[in-house]
């Protein structure tokens, strides 16, 4: 059975751990980033107006709510 080299597995996780904060700072990536909130932002937004209107469709088109005097 092989024996763990601690200071080689620390150097990895030392050097893993600046890649990943250099991956982070690049500009292009902050660019990315920036532009995946936004559009995430305005997809959520849409989606709610989405519901919205197919909730209002629903009560429109509905039999149970033309049937009942309820219809807007």
């Amino acid at each position: 059975m092989s024996r763990l080299n601690i200071a080689h597995l620390t150097l990895t996780a030392a050097q893993n751990i600046q890649t990943a904060d250099k991956v982070r700072r690049d500009p292009a990536v902050v660019k990315a980033a920036k532009q995946f909130a936004e559009d995430s932002a305005e997809a959520f937004h849409s989606g709610g107006a989405l519901v919205r209107e197919a909730q209002s469709s629903w009560r429109r088109h509905s039999p149970l709510t033309k049937e009942t005097g309820t219809d807007e």
